[in-house]
């Protein structure tokens, strides 16, 4: 199991207790999809918000303290960001792929690729995000 729930006292002495899930074991990667599309029975709709995000965070917070000290980084970074642009029915996909080795960040779009200001990757429509653990990087997994 890579997580359990336990119930936290909010006050010492109340009966009232807040869920909470912590995480036992931190994959290498991980992959978060915003639900951008909603469908019924006529017609489908998209959500365009622009949804704030780290382009890197650290998951000690959500880990459990007794398996803390088995990671050498709880950090992940951001791998991949994959943007829908235009209406929900017909619009375009797009990559924004992070080159590592080069320290950039491209925009892929079918056979086109471009440079990309990492500013501009929290600026898009994204749908799908993918994190690599920081200390894979290091090691050199990738």
């Amino acid at each position: 199991k890579q997580w359990y729930q336990r119930r936290v006292p909010i006050t010492a002495g109340d009966a009232t207790y807040l869920k909470r899930f912590e995480i036992t074991k931190l994959p290498n990667y991980l992959v978060l999809a915003i639900k951008r599309f909603t469908e019924n029975r006529f017609f489908v709709e998209k959500n365009p918000t622009i949804v704030n995000f780290p382009i890197s965070f650290d998951m000690a917070e959500f880990l459990d303290a007794r398996v803390a000290d088995s990671y050498t980084s709880t950090e992940y970074n951001l791998l991949s960001n994959i943007c829908h642009d235009g209406p929900a029915v017909g619009g375009t996909y797009s990559a924004h792929l992070h080159l590592a080795s080069a320290h950039q960040w491209f925009d892929v779009q079918d056979l086109h690729v471009t440079k990309l200001q990492p500013q501009m990757i929290t600026l898009s429509e994204s749908y799908i995000q993918i994190y690599e653990r920081a200390d894979l990087a290091i090691e050199g997994r990738r």
